[in-house]
């Protein structure tokens, strides 16, 4: 495939919305709403950029005569960083998104500038400054690690939420939470008081069953977790019980 137009941010080579989509095989739609849809996953300066004001501004100009399609009403945008790309090809999870992002993650975002710079002088300029860009970012992005670990951790589940994770997303106490499951016939106890869903709820998509394994006693066991569908599910029919009250 073609190569994006290169696109920095912060000494780190990002993509636009636009660019995102005509790779990944999808509408710019998708994308925005992949992002909307699990925004709490996203980090700033981790996945996304999002420029506003004079940065929107500075941005454009600098840009200008790259063909960077930036609407001219357009005030305020967003750049992907590498592992934005991920978490949209973890939502989209098409065959083509994984095999660009392969691409992209090889051929695009671990390229450095400098090594495309035939002289030798110039060359190692280049080096030094992206070696003092790369420490300058490593050391904001330590400052975030920590959050960024455990969205992560969501995404190598599949962004697969438990009751507890889904409670606090949903902004409603666990307990009236798992209230709800049981009195929707979602989910039932069973005879140690573990909370199981109902087969037809995890053919449907709404749960997983994830197996595992105590590292400190090998207990092993099942523990149960919310997929991105069923997330939006109970939103949806939480606020629309909301609304009739």
């Amino acid at each position: 495939m073609r190569l994006p137009t290169v696109i920095e941010q912060s000494g780190q080579r990002v993509l636009t919305t636009a660019q995102l989509a005509e790779a990944y095989g999808t509408v710019e739609k998708a994308i925005r709403s992949n992002f909307a849809n699990n925004k709490s996953r996203y980090i700033e300066s981790i996945h996304f950029y999002c420029l506003t004001g004079s940065d929107l501004k500075l941005f454009k100009s600098e840009t200008e005569n790259l063909g960077v399609a930036i609407p001219a009403n357009v005030n305020v945008f967003y750049l992907w960083t590498e592992r934005g790309a991920l978490l949209h090809a973890k939502s989209l999870n098409t065959d083509k998104a994984w095999e660009v992002y392969e691409f992209l993650m090889e051929s695009y975002f671990r390229v450095r500038e400098s090594y495309l710079i035939d002289d030798k002088i110039k060359r190692a300029e280049r080096w030094i400054e992206e070696q003092k860009e790369k420490k300058a970012l490593e050391a904001k992005l330590s400052e975030l690690q920590p959050k960024a670990d455990y969205f992560d951790e969501l995404v190598s589940r599949n962004l697969l939420t438990g009751i507890r994770e889904t409670a606090k997303e949903l902004k409603v106490k666990e307990k009236a939470f798992v209230k709800f499951l049981i009195s929707e016939n979602y989910v039932y106890r069973d005879s140690s008081g573990k909370l199981r869903p109902y087969a037809e709820h995890i053919s449907s998509g709404l749960f997983e069953l994830k197996e595992f394994t105590s590292k400190k006693n090998s207990f092993a066991g099942t523990q149960l977790f919310i997929t991105p569908k069923g997330r939006e599910t109970f939103r949806l029919l939480m606020k629309s019980k909301s609304e009739k009250k």
